[in-house]
């Protein structure tokens, strides 16, 4: 596995998300590149909708690029957040 960071940036690589409203279908984001914390990706069907990764997200080679894995330590700073 490999944090956002670890990847290359400025190739336009895959990022695949789980569509929780249709789960047989991927969402894919473009990874363009990292802006500080947070990175500046695109999704793939609409260029112009921008989606912004913090850069500590865990992804593993899956197809052509790389897929989302949730983490305890991403879970646990959200419930932080909101609580």
């Amino acid at each position: 596995m490999k944090k956002l960071y670890e990847l290359p940036e400025n190739q336009n690589i895959k990022l695949y998300f789980d569509d929780e409203v249709d789960n047989k279908k991927d969402i894919v984001v473009i990874f363009g590149h990292l802006d500080g914390l947070y990175s500046y990706c695109w999704l793939e069907e609409d260029k112009t909708k921008l989606v912004h990764i913090k850069a500590t997200t865990l992804f593993k080679k899956y197809k052509d690029g790389y897929k989302y894995v949730e983490s305890k330590e991403d879970t646990n700073e959200e419930y932080k957040e909101h609580n």
